[in-house]
């Protein structure tokens, strides 16, 4: 669906050379809900506004359903654009115009029938539940509702691609919610593929299948986001994902364990059954359970005092049971 290799971008501020993007791969497939997520300054939002051609790519090759997006020019471009819909943090609604207006507005600029016009913006208007709202302007919406009309603007040309930059940021959490659920809904289906820009591991949690980390203008990780998060391979991923602060270890303790538990393990009374069989102790010093994608996944740090050879045996015990094990000490 979109494949992207190599992809950088090189700005010039101040007589200084700023490298947002430094050789970006990322594969992602039709029907996938996408999440990019980093800190400030990473370069996600310079990622997608290049998927457009919001912005220029320096080098790289971006495709989309197989054609060179960066190759296109003119009406090509602006046929290519229509399939690629984007939701913008702040809104940008039309404060000037109605409801109706501000989502008619990309189709009028087709030049459709007024009355194809119509029936389409109705469509949406019950698709984001607003067809109370239709004559009401934008100062008069609360923010959910004015993202709710940036989505059926978005999804006005019947795009293939949504991308949404950090579309919820400027929400509060319960709406957030409500925002997110509406984009799974739309993901399902319509079949619209989403690229989500964020900064925030709840929506990525809540909303992404898949999920890709940057760091300085470069992927770090990627992958599925349940696997991403039980077993994160890079320094800037813990960063993200690690919620849970170690309580000082006083002298003599045991060994300290990180337990991570996904793929039905959570469900399970492993702990127990180590217990029983290893007839040891297992001290709980710190634990989580959230929810990724419909699964359970839990941590927790826990001590062990025993020799080497019975750590050994439980450390293996519990890796069959698929839970992911670090020593600490």
């Amino acid at each position: 669906m979109i494949s992207i290799q190599n992809l950088t971008k090189v700005y010039q501020k101040g007589g200084q050379t700023v490298k947002a993007l430094d050789g970006v791969s990322l594969e992602i497939e039709a029907g996938d809900r996408y999440g990019i997520i980093g800190l400030s300054g990473a370069g996600k939002s310079s990622l997608v506004r290049c998927i457009n051609r919001l912005e220029e790519p320096t080098s790289g090759d971006l495709q989309i359903d197989g054609t060179d997006i960066l190759r296109l020019e003119g009406a090509a471009l602006r046929q290519a654009r229509q399939g690629i819909g984007m939701i913008f943090q702040n809104f940008n609604l039309l404060s000037s115009k109605t409801i109706y207006e501000n989502i008619a507005f990309p189709l009028r600029l087709q030049k459709l029938p007024e009355a194809q016009i119509r029936v389409r913006v109705n469509e949406l208007l019950e698709k984001v539940e607003l067809t109370d709202k239709t004559n009401v302007y934008p100062i008069n919406l609360s923010g959910g509702q004015k993202q709710r009309v940036g989505i059926a603007r978005a999804l006005a040309n019947h795009p293939k691609i949504l991308l949404c930059d950090e579309a919820t940021s400027a929400l509060d959490p319960k709406t957030t919610k409500q925002i997110l659920d509406l984009l799974k809904r739309i993901n399902e289906e319509l079949g619209v593929t989403l690229v989500v820009i964020t900064h925030e591991m709840e929506v990525i949690k809540s909303l992404c299948n898949k999920v890709a980390i940057l760091e300085s203008g470069k992927v770090v990780e990627s992958g599925e986001t349940l696997q991403v998060f039980s077993n994160p391979a890079s320094v800037e991923t813990k960063h993200f994902i690690d919620t849970t602060s170690l309580p000082s270890r006083p002298s003599g303790a045991g060994h300290w364990l990180n337990l991570t538990f996904s793929k039905g393990s959570a469900k399970m009374p492993i702990l127990s059954q180590i217990i029983r069989k290893h007839d040891i102790d297992i001290n709980i010093l710190a634990g989580t359970i959230e929810t990724i994608q419909n699964e359970p996944l839990g941590r927790l740090l826990v001590e062990i005092d025993t020799t080497e050879a019975t750590l050994k045996s439980v450390i293996a015990a519990l890796e069959i049971q698929h839970v992911q094990t670090e020593v600490i000490a």
